[in-house]
């Protein structure tokens, strides 16, 4: 019994970690994307025929980025409203 409880403790230790993982990636994302995005707006502005060719690989990055940290939003905001409803009913 004592073997299945500390493994229950590791597990939970992983899903904390994960978590904590997963906010700093998000967090990351965004960051990635706004560098991006910035670059883009570069390419846009300065000496648009020579960098022409990194546009579509900076969109891309910006829009991925940005749509990870979006997915990580809502799945944030999803948990957050099912521990709010378990409170509410415990």
């Amino acid at each position: 019994m004592e073997v299945v409880l500390l493994w229950l403790d590791e597990l939970d230790d992983w899903l904390f970690a994960g978590a904590l993982l997963w906010e700093r990636l998000r967090t990351g994302a965004l960051k990635v994307g706004l560098t991006a995005a910035v670059g883009l707006a570069g390419c846009e502005l300065f000496a648009a025929g020579i960098r022409a060719g990194w546009v579509p690989a900076l969109a891309a990055v910006a829009l991925a980025s940005v749509g990870l940290w979006f997915v990580a939003a809502a799945v944030d905001l999803r948990n957050q409203r099912i521990a709010r409803l378990a409170a509410a009913g415990a």
